[in-house]
């Protein structure tokens, strides 16, 4: 299961509606900076926002155009918190510094709307707030132990029962739910060109179309190789994610790709659409194999979910998305003779402890990733975070060394069994 490789934005919805990116021509000849980065998703582009903003020289360098990877594919959904609790958090970084973490991870929504409005970023964005379907017992008590950990941060967090999540998603096929009113939902190729076009205006040197090649000390600082070009720079800085390659040796093996895949509907209609998301609520689930699903601008039904055992994002077009419109119709009947006009997949970056990374490479060179499905939010507070590594100061995120994951050659296995696993979990809770 490798990440795709064609330059080739997919036939998705956002590729088809979202607004137009800044230029981003190859990178052809040499270059100087004070910051190179790699990776022109949420992660690279937040970090070259906020360098630039800084008074950095930085140049990015993508493989394909800015949003290409997950970040121009993904739901939208701007999901609030990490997939781990503040008590969990401090359990992993300790006291101090896991109050830091736990602080940061509670704005990682703010940070996205405070960034669309300073910078007149147009992408759709709405914040109704982040709704999550429950699903059984397991789903209830994990609904609640978010409300009291997230609400003693300020988080305003409302637990719902069947009728009233019923009333905000128009079905009744959950056990109930939660309403955090962090979260929210937005075009998401349109934020990362709006966050581009930020980082241009800012000074930032953006090239697509120029995938880094090789990477070398060079003097005290690196020196990065590209097809047609070479940058030198005194810092650099990798977001490539679930994209992520043998570029940096072992990086590739901190996370593990995980394929996901979506489906929009053709335009419903007022009608049709207040029939199943009056609120234009993003709504996710607490299952442990997951569906999500939300109303985009044109009223169009966008419908996402992990693939099946040893799917993959493959090159031609063709997703296996039939267990997803079965899903979409289970859960809502009066879908089942509507047309689904687009189809597509990406990766979703996974790591062990389900909790992200900002990783010290070597002495001047860092890495952020491992969003575990919350990549709108979190990459963007990532990318700022690896700013502050850059400039010396002291990020909330700890700064790790570089750590594989054991038996990483094995991660399809584990993937499978996951799949295969918390389906049959996810059934036995509902059924007790």
């Amino acid at each position: 299961m490798a990440p795709q490789t064609s330059p080739d934005l997919p036939p998705s919805l956002w590729a088809a509606t979202a607004e137009p990116g800044p230029p981003a021509p190859r990178l052809v000849g040499p270059a100087e900076a004070d910051v190179a980065v790699i990776g022109g998703g949420f992660t690279g582009l937040s970090a070259a926002l906020h360098l630039a903003e800084a008074g950095k020289r930085v140049v990015l360098l993508e493989t394909a155009e800015p949003g290409w990877g997950a970040s121009g594919r993904n739901g939208g959904q701007v999901n609030p918190g990490w997939k781990v609790l503040p008590s969990e958090i401090k359990a992993r970084y300790g006291a101090e510094r896991g109050e830091r973490v736990a602080r940061m991870a509670h704005g990682t929504c703010d940070l996205v709307f405070e960034l669309i409005e300073r910078f007149e970023i147009t992408c759709d964005a709405l914040r109704p707030g982040f709704l999550q379907a429950a699903y059984g017992g397991h789903g209830r008590k994990k609904q609640e132990n978010w409300a009291r950990e997230w609400s003693a941060y300020g988080a305003e967090i409302e637990l719902l029962d069947r009728n009233a999540l019923a009333a905000l998603i128009g079905t009744d096929k959950y056990d109930g739910g939660m309403r955090d009113a962090r979260g929210g939902n937005l075009q998401p190729l349109s934020y990362a060109r709006g966050l581009a076009k930020a980082a241009a205006g800012l000074g930032a040197e953006l090239h697509g179309g120029s995938p880094a090649t090789g990477v070398a000390r060079h003097g005290a600082g690196w020196r990065i190789t590209t097809p047609e070009g070479q940058v030198s720079a005194e810092q650099l800085v990798f977001g490539t994610n679930g994209y992520t390659d043998d570029l940096w040796p072992g990086l590739k093996e901190t996370v593990v790709p995980v394929p996901s895949f979506i489906v929009a509907s053709r335009p419903l209609g007022q009608n049709l659409a207040r029939s199943i998301l009056p609120g234009r609520h993003a709504v996710s689930e607490t299952r442990r194999v997951l569906f999500y699903f939300r109303m985009d601008r044109d009223d169009r039904f966008v419908f996402g979910g992990r693939g099946k055992l040893f799917d993959s994002v493959d090159h031609d077009g063709r997703r296996p998305i039939r267990h997803l419109k079965a899903e979409a119709r289970r859960l809502y009947p009066q879908l089942a003779d509507i047309r689904w006009d687009f189809s597509w997949g990406g990766y979703v970056a996974v790591t062990r402890e389900h909790t992200p990374r900002l990783i010290r490479l070597a002495p001047g060179a860092f890495a952020g990733l491992g969003y575990n499905g919350r990549g709108v939010a979190m990459a963007t507070m990532m990318g700022k975070q690896l700013a502050l590594a850059v400039l010396g100061e002291d990020p909330d995120m700890e700064v790790e060394e570089l750590r594989p994951i054991p038996l990483h050659g094995l991660r399809q296995v584990g993937v499978s069994w996951h799949l295969l696993t918390g389906a049959w979990l996810d059934r036995l809770d509902r059924f007790r």
